[in-house]
């Protein structure tokens, strides 16, 4: 009887170590696919910082012809204002010059020279 006892002892010992090692090889395969997975991630954020570099150059040129428009546009306005300020001046001078014909006129009788 001691023999049997020994067996089942023993079967049942086998058996543990059978389910041990069920779950160590369950475990090497999780740890297998998570660094799989983290190999995923890494390549995935390379891409991604790779993304980010070719954008940021494409901003920057951006950016540099914004700043050119709007010099452009900055020295247009202030042309714009030098230009009404310049009618303004030629309208007053050709405003002047009639009123001096006028006078010139009225003052002689006749047109000027």
């Amino acid at each position: 009887m001691p023999e049997t006892n020994v067996e089942r002892q023993l079967g049942i010992l086998i058996g543990k170590l059978d389910a041990i090692e069920d779950r160590l090889d369950r475990a090497d395969d999780s740890r297998a696919r998570l660094h799989e997975s983290l190999n995923n991630v890494v390549m995935r954020t390379t891409y991604i910082e790779t993304d980010m570099t070719a954008l940021n150059r494409k901003v920057e040129s951006v950016e540099k012809i914004t700043d050119d428009v709007k010099t452009i546009r900055d020295q247009a306005v202030g042309a714009g204002t030098a230009g009404r300020w310049l009618i303004k001046i030629g309208i007053g001078v050709v405003t002047t010059a009639g009123w001096l014909a006028a006078a010139y006129t009225w003052m002689t009788g006749r047109p000027p020279p």
